[in-house]
Parts: C-alpha cells; sequence; structure tokens
C-alpha cells in the first residue's frame, strides 16, 4: 500500500467517526445537566429583572462564525473587521462575539482532548491555504450544523446553543424582561446555529431576529419564532445554494414547512451581496480589493448590516422571492 491509501483510508476512518459521534456531545450532555440548566434558563422568565449596571443598548448583536473556526474568539481578521465597522458606526449596538457555536457547551475545539488535532490542522490551514487535510476542521462544524438542522437531535443541541447565547448575552447586561432586542448574525453555517438558537430564546420573551451572511440553513424550526430574517447573498457564492439544494423543507413544494411559512408572512429578506465568493478572497469580509462591480464587497456588508441593524429592511432587497 502506497502513502496516498494510507492517508486516503485515515480520512475516510475519521470521517466516519465523525459522523458517528457528531450527536453525541450534544446527547451526553443533556443527559448529564442540559435539562437540569435548560429548566433553570426557563426558570428567569417571569423573574424580576435584576438591576442594570450603567445603560443598556439599542440592540444586542451575537455573531456566529462559519464552519472554518477552532473557537468562539477564533475570527478571521476579515470577519472582526467588519463587526468593528458595525459597532463604531452604531454606537448603540451591542456586538458580541464570544459564542462557538459548534459545540453544545461552547467548548472549543483546542479545548478538548483531541486538541493537539485540532491545533495542528489550524496551523497548517494557516500557512497551506489549499491542502485538503486542515478541512477536517470544516467537516467537523458542518457535521454539526446537519445536528442542529435534524429534528431528532437539533432540539438538544439548540437549546444548548440558546444557553450559551443567553450567557454571552448576560456578561454583556442583559437580562430577562429588559426588552432589548436581540439579533444574530450567522455566517455559512452560523446561520443555521442562528435559526436553532432562536426558537428557545424567543420562548424566555426574547425579540430575536437573525441576519444570514452566505448562509446554509434548512426549514429550522425557529423560523416559525424569529421576527425577521435578513439573508445576504452573493451571486458567485455556490455554497449558499446547499440550503436550498439539501433541506426537503426549503424545496418549493414544501409548502408547509416553517421556511414557507416565514416567506408567506412577510418575514425573510433577501438582499443582494455582491458578486462574492462564499469565503477568502473575494467574499463577504474582503476588505482590500474591489469586486468586479468596483465596490469591496466588505464595505457592501457592512451598509447592509448598518441598515438592518440601524433602521430595518434596507433598499438593498431583492425584489424576487426566496428560494
Amino acid at each position: 500500500m502506497t502513502w496516498g491509501t494510507w492517508l486516503l483510508g485515515g480520512a475516510l476512518a475519521l470521517l466516519v467517526a465523525f459522523a458517528l459521534l457528531a450527536p453525541l456531545e450534544s446527547l451526553r450532555w443533556w443527559a448529564t445537566r442540559g435539562a437540569v440548566e435548560t429548566r433553570r434558563t426557563f426558570a428567569r422568565v417571569g423573574a424580576p429583572a435584576p438591576r442594570a449596571y450603567g445603560p443598556l443598548p439599542d440592540r444586542f448583536v451575537v455573531y456566529l462564525s462559519g464552519v472554518g473556526v477552532v473557537s468562539g474568539d477564533g475570527l478571521s481578521l476579515r470577519e472582526r473587521a467588519v463587526l468593528d465597522a458595525v459597532a463604531a458606526a452604531l454606537p448603540g449596538v451591542r456586538v458580541l462575539a464570544d459564542v462557538f457555536p459548534y459545540s453544545v457547551e461552547n467548548r472549543s475545539l483546542v479545548q478538548r482532548a483531541t486538541r493537539w488535532l485540532w491545533t495542528r490542522l489550524d496551523r497548517l490551514r494557516r500557512v497551506r491555504r489549499e491542502s485538503l487535510t486542515p478541512k477536517l476542521i470544516n467537516v467537523r462544524n458542518i457535521l454539526q450544523v446537519l445536528v442542529s438542522a435534524d429534528p431528532r437531535y437539533g432540539p438538544t443541541f439548540n437549546a444548548g446553543l440558546a444557553q450559551q447565547v443567553v450567557r454571552s448575552l448576560d456578561r454583556a447586561g442583559w437580562a430577562p424582561g429588559c426588552g432589548v432586542p436581540v439579533t444574530l448574525i450567522g455566517f455559512s453555517g452560523g446561520a443555521q446555529m442562528a435559526l436553532g438558537a432562536s426558537t428557545m430564546l424567543s420562548l424566555m420573551g426574547m425579540r430575536v431576529s437573525v441576519v444570514s451572511i452566505g448562509g446554509v440553513f434548512g426549514d429550522d424550526p425557529g423560523l416559525e419564532h424569529v421576527e425577521h430574517l435578513w439573508d445576504i447573498r452573493g451571486s458567485r457564492d455556490l455554497s449558499r445554494k446547499l440550503g436550498p439544494l439539501v433541506f426537503p423543507g426549503r424545496w418549493p413544494f414544501a409548502k408547509g414547512s416553517a421556511w414557507h411559512h416565514a416567506v408567506a408572512d412577510g418575514r425573510v429578506t433577501v438582499l443582494d451581496g455582491g458578486p462574492v465568493h462564499h469565503d477568502g478572497r473575494g467574499a463577504y469580509f474582503e476588505g482590500r480589493r474591489p469586486g468586479p462591480d468596483g465596490v469591496v464587497p466588505a464595505e457592501r456588508t457592512v451598509g447592509l448590516l448598518v441598515e438592518i441593524l440601524g433602521a430595518g429592511t434596507p433598499s438593498a432587497a431583492s425584489p424576487r422571492q426566496p428560494d
């Protein structure tokens, strides 16, 4: 056997292991302490809100990154630059980015027994961007996206993720009953995670909305609970088309799904993200090079987010029917 054959066999074995183990983290969490933690979280609903220390913002924003991250604080420089620009443009909006959406306990990949693997893969992809091996990070996180979208395992996973969002909001000064709206921004697979967490957040009395940036998401029940979903789509982004393709609830004939209910209610707005790719250079967060239309993609993304978070539905909304 050649080294190539061994490597291929090892990669396939890892993929099988990832697929089999994907739901187990959330199931173990629920069986050991998740159910108790969820009851405690809901017990806060209706309780007197603690006294706020300092003024509350006009809106809280929680950013959930794409499937290429290994931790909640592992955002790319491009992502951070866009979030910083939004925060600077909207002083009344408090932007948070400390949740790792691909773990039910907000436990990063470098805080596990297998941290040696993820640390090495993360380092390798920074040196050799075109290498396939570091893509195992993406594969692992994609499987968690599928867990979130699965009607069997999703409710458990999404309950844990929602509690991590609540804890992030708590640290930023939010309290039940404060009335400040919350917007989750999800990039790529983070859009599915944002919708997944929205059900529990809404049941806690939050006014929840979601912004998808190149989002890959299904017909999650959270669509029945969000006030609005803004879907920013790049014309050259092929990855985001996986959502309408692989999730049956988004197919045209599935009129009874949560997705089609939200569309029929007018709670879905499609926005033109410009001629951008899904990730990397020339994508939504590209801040240096203008795109084919002469516009720097990050500047367009910031402009759309500022309009959404500051005023409501942007004028750049597409007139076509969401797919």
